[in-house]
C-alpha cells in the first residue's frame, strides 16, 4: 500500500477549500444577485452560476474526505467536478464575474493537476 504523498493532502485541503468558497460564493451571488444584475441585466446567468457554485461546493466537501483515504471514485468525482467548476467559471467570465470565474478556473485546474501526478497515481492505483 502506498503511503499517501503530500500532493494528495494538499489537494484534498484545497478541495476542502474550494468546496466552501463555493457554496459561500454562491449564496453570497445568490444574495447580490439583483445588484449584479441591475448592472448588467444578465439574473438568469448569475442565478444559474450561483446553484451551480452551492451545489458543487456540497458535493466537493462530501467527497473530499475519500481523498485522503485515496479512493479512486474521489479522485473521479472530484476530477469531473473541477471540469464543471472550470465551465462554471467560463459562465462567470460571461456573467461580468471576472475575477471569480478566474480564481475558480485556476483553483480547479490546480486541483486537477495534482491529483494525475506520478505519486498521487501510484496512491490512488495502491488501494
Amino acid at each position: 500500500m502506498a503511503a499517501r504523498p503530500g500532493s494528495v493532502t494538499f489537494v484534498a485541503v484545497l478541495t476542502y477549500i474550494i468546496g466552501i468558497l463555493n457554496v459561500i460564493g454562491g449564496v453570497i451571488l445568490l444574495i447580490a444577485r439583483d445588484q449584479v444584475a441591475g448592472q448588467n441585466g444578465a439574473i438568469g446567468g448569475i442565478t444559474a452560476a450561483a446553484i451551480i457554485s452551492i451545489l458543487l461546493g456540497v458535493i466537493v466537501i462530501i467527497v473530499a474526505r475519500g481523498l485522503l483515504r485515496g479512493s479512486p471514485g474521489a479522485r473521479v468525482v472530484v476530477t469531473v467536478v473541477m471540469i464543471i467548476d472550470i465551465l462554471n467559471g467560463i459562465l462567470l467570465l460571461f456573467t461580468n464575474q471576472v475575477g471569480s470565474g478566474i480564481g475558480q478556473i485556476l483553483w480547479s485546474l490546480l486541483v486537477i493537476i495534482l491529483l494525475y501526478t506520478r505519486r498521487a497515481n501510484g496512491f490512488f492505483t495502491g488501494r
